[in-house]
């Protein structure tokens, strides 16, 4: 039988005291109504020693100062470790109430002590004089509060602000990505249909994020894309575009969009992937180049009443002053190039 053995653990040491909220604000107003107490007591000093040579507005410049001290004082802890938000609870301590009360009284009485000195014998200078300090001096006084409000309306207009953007993204993607994410997964045995649905959402998301997208109508490369996402919503195959370079749509340049189609359009349908388009705009004009993965044909084989690529491509493109040519061989890769001029 075995003495039973009592194990007494020693109690665990703190290593962590609680969080204290401590604020980095910093006591320039302490310093401030210091300063302003020992010169207001040397300045005493000095007219109990019979010194009379002070300015008149010495002492009331000293007392208003400490009176800004006091009313800019409760600033240091209403807004906490973010300057740009208003803790309100701590606005309504009773020890920022009386520092408030006390620097307005002493900064009433500074603005009112300067306004009976009677540096001049003109009444009417005095008034206008006294008028413009009382009230720069209230404003002074105030200044830092409108600021800070100023401020903090500006930044609720900012949050407004992006809870709308929120919103309308939140929406966007409701109507447009969950949908089509629905259709994808009811059509997954669907290849070429996820694939076209795919295709089309990523345009779509594109358009929506690129906001300063160019219109159709006045840029070349965005009336390509646009061209070649019908092919590929109408063929349901997957086409690599690259454009550099833009230039206003002439109506050169949109013969070249036109053609460009008919070749995506007639490699989709006769050929096999993958299938690219290639635009470059230069200074004078735009080459581009379809290309697919085969099959291939002979191009001098092509019936006379095959009117796609001889109308719709290489004509079209000659009546715009520029040139065509489609170079393919059985079991190869076709290629149509097409340059046209950017004016006429």
């Amino acid at each position: 039988m075995c003495d039973d053995v009592s194990v007494t653990t020693p109690q665990a040491t703190r290593v962590a005291r609680p969080l204290e909220r401590r604020s980095n604000a910093p006591a320039v107003w302490r310093a401030l109504i210091g300063i302003a107490l020992l010169v207001g007591a040397g300045v005493l000093a000095l007219q109990r020693w019979g010194t009379d040579d002070l300015p008149g507005w010495l002492m009331p410049l000293l007392l208003f100062l400490a009176s800004l001290g006091l009313t800019w004082s409760p600033l240091d802890g209403a807004f906490g470790q973010d300057a740009r938000r208003l803790d309100v609870q701590g606005l309504f301590r009773r020890d920022d109430w009386l520092r408030l009360l006390v620097g307005f009284t002493l900064g009433i009485v500074a603005l009112g002590w300067f306004a009976t000195w009677e540096y001049t014998e003109s009444v009417a200078l005095r008034s206008v004089v006294a008028s413009v300090v009382i009230v720069l001096g209230i404003a002074l006084m105030l200044a830092p509060w409108w600021l800070r409000l100023i401020r903090q309306v500006s930044i609720e207009r900012t949050e407004r602000i992006r809870e709308h953007e929120r919103a309308e993204i939140a929406a966007h993607l409701h109507d447009s990505v969950l949908q089509t994410l629905t259709l994808i997964r009811a059509r997954a045995e669907d290849p070429d249909a996820v694939s076209r649905l795919a295709r089309a959402q990523e345009r779509d998301l594109r358009a929506y994020l690129y906001a300063d997208r160019p219109d159709p109508s006045d840029s070349v490369a965005t009336a390509l894309k646009d061209a070649i996402a019908d092919v590929e919503d109408s063929q349901s195959v997957v086409i690599e575009a690259i454009t550099v370079g833009d230039a206003p749509l002439t109506e050169n340049l949109r013969a070249a969009v036109a053609a460009t189609r008919e070749a995506t359009a007639n490699a989709a349908r006769h050929g096999i992937g993958p299938i690219s388009v290639y635009a470059e705009v230069t200074a004078t004009e735009v080459e581009i180049y379809v290309r697919d993965g085969g099959p291939g044909f002979d191009p001098a084989t092509i019936p006379e009443d095959r009117l796609g690529i001889r109308q719709s491509i290489i004509g079209r493109i000659e009546r715009h002053h520029g040139h065509a040519a489609v170079q393919s061989a059985p079991g190869s890769r076709t290629e149509v190039s097409i340059t046209v001029p950017k004016e006429d």
